[in-house]
């Protein structure tokens, strides 16, 4: 039953324009007399009005009004993988505002308080102390995912399929990590994800609504050990490792935030690209053929992945044009840089490759090419710092 409701509701025409957002949209002029035709293109018009450099300010504005100090080019960054990846994995020390940073870009969404965003924590170090260790692991696990798959559900109904639902796993241990991304989720060549359930045969398997964005948090200084490569082969990693400065927690405002405007969650909805062609074609028309084509990381990132031995490969290549294209909106402003939009490619190009990067050479035995790296990353990020929310 599941897997068909997922399948059936997910398949159907992304258009679910009932309810969409919190509440009937009171906007529309004399609601009680209009078809449901007439309302849902009144919506349509009012969502209109709104663009991602709006809908990106009211997230920064989220963030600074509880009080929190994140470099720009890091929210953005979470903005821009959030679009373009099936999931995000925010790691780093515990205290420098991951879950704080999920849970702000979503009440800048969907609102606070809202059903449409699910915090789902980890067992903690607890079953560790039992003995029991994979017994309650493995109960946590299950209670977990029913958690997660009663949300899944919700957002594939059709009413709801103009809404956008935000789920945050968090402070997951390594193990939990694998379980969730490399056994419980899989993702098709295609970029479907899917709930790989028990019971089910793979193509009855229940198909995750594309209205439903995941993130997970890792305490990289608690669980030092490297991720698992069959988790990061979709994920879009974000390491929080800028000194602590730059993380820095103030006085929130008192003055509590608006109800988020409900075409917020339909242009969210629209914005991302997934498709190779599409994004090579906005680069092109955007940059112009010669700019795209010479366009790479600035030579001292160069020299370090020259270092390193690693190549960029095809696949990589891929995903860092799509990554680069979700940088600006639809209008072909930079999401980064919003008055230079070479300098918004490049920095989306270094951004990517520096978290392609960190994490495959976490492990290696060439460590003062790991702090090299790192130092690297902590500049560029504090170097654009002064955009800050502050």
């Amino acid at each position: 039953m599941i897997a068909q409701d997922f399948r059936g509701t997910a398949a159907e025409d992304a258009g679910g324009w009932a309810n969409d957002g919190r509440g009937k949209l009171a906007l529309v002029p004399n609601e009680r007399n209009e078809s449901p035709l007439v309302r849902s293109v009144c919506r349509e018009a009012q969502a209109t009005r709104f663009g991602e450099q709006q809908l990106l300010g009211q997230i920064l504005g989220a963030v600074r009004a509880a009080g929190y100090t994140l470099p720009h080019t890091l929210i953005v960054n979470y903005y821009v993988a959030l679009k373009t990846n099936p999931f995000v994995i925010l790691t780093g020390a515990a205290g420098h505002g991951k879950t704080e940073l999920a849970r702000l870009f979503a009440e800048a969404l969907v609102g606070r308080d809202s059903p449409q965003y699910q915090l789902i924590p980890s067992a903690g170090g607890w079953p560790g102390g039992t003995g029991e260790d994979q017994y309650y692991r493995s109960l946590q696990a299950q209670f977990s995912s029913w958690r997660f798959i009663e949300l899944l559900h919700e957002a594939a109904l059709p009413s709801n399929l103009g809404k956008a639902y935000m789920v945050c796993f968090d402070a997951l241990h390594p193990d939990e990590l694998d379980y969730y991304f490399a056994t419980l989720l899989r993702i098709a060549p295609t970029g479907e994800k899917r709930l790989n359930l028990p019971g089910f045969p793979a193509d009855r398997q229940p198909i995750i609504p594309p209205n439903v964005y995941i993130t997970a948090t890792v305490n990289t200084a608690e669980h030092p050990v490297a991720l698992s490569r069959n988790v990061l082969r979709h994920a879009g990693v974000i390491e929080f490792s800028t000194p602590q400065r730059a993380f820095e927690h103030t006085l929130p405002s008192a003055t509590p935030p608006p109800v988020p405007p409900s075409g917020y969650q339909r242009l969210w909805l629209r914005a991302a690209l997934h498709d190779l062609h599409d994004a090579h074609a906005r680069l092109v028309a955007i940059l112009g053929r010669d700019q795209f084509d010479r366009l790479q990381y600035s030579p001292d990132l160069v020299r370090l992945v020259w270092r390193s031995g690693l190549a960029l490969t095809q696949s990589v290549r891929h995903e860092l044009t799509t990554y680069i294209a979700n940088s600006f909106d639809a209008h072909g402003v930079g999401l980064f840089d919003a008055r230079d939009p070479l300098r918004n490619a490049q920095i989306a190009y270094g951004a990517q490759v520096i978290q392609r990067f960190l994490w495959r050479l976490r492990d290696a035995a060439d460590a003062e090419l790991r702090r090299d790296l790192t130092h690297y990353f902590d500049q560029f990020t504090l170097t654009m710092s002064q955009q800050a929310v502050a």
